[in-house]
């Protein structure tokens, strides 16, 4: 069981890298933060959006946070922390593998919503 931020962080940051090959973008790639977006273009409400939040993760005091992105997508039947509008996913203090497949299993959920979607 992994307990030190940075370990956990890094873990999780390797299970999600893979996604940037498939259709997102990194805008972070810290020490404390690593997120990847969508920039396909498209029309949402006669609006045209040209980036859109997937997926990140983050150390944000003495908690690993992964963020996901929840719009148009039901997060009710989850025991998700909610982060902010269209924002849910994890706070980790603790990591082992179950953990960890819930967390590759979320990322997939909402990579297989993007396509979908067409999104990416």
């Amino acid at each position: 069981m992994k307990t030190d931020l940075v370990e956990i962080f890094q873990t999780i940051r390797a299970g999600i890298q893979p996604f940037a090959t498939r259709g997102y973008t990194v805008h972070e790639n810290s020490e404390t933060g690593y997120d990847l977006y969508s920039e396909k273009n498209i029309d949402v409400n006669d609006e045209k959006v040209t980036e859109r939040f997937f997926t990140g993760v983050y150390i944000n005091g003495d908690i690993v946070e992964v963020k996901l992105n929840t719009s148009e997508f039901s997060t009710t039947n989850q025991e998700l922390v909610h982060f902010g509008e269209n924002t849910a996913g994890l706070a980790i203090t603790q990591l082992d593998d179950t953990k960890l497949k819930e967390v590759g299993t979320l990322v997939e959920i909402i990579h297989t919503n993007f396509k979908e979607k067409e999104w990416i």
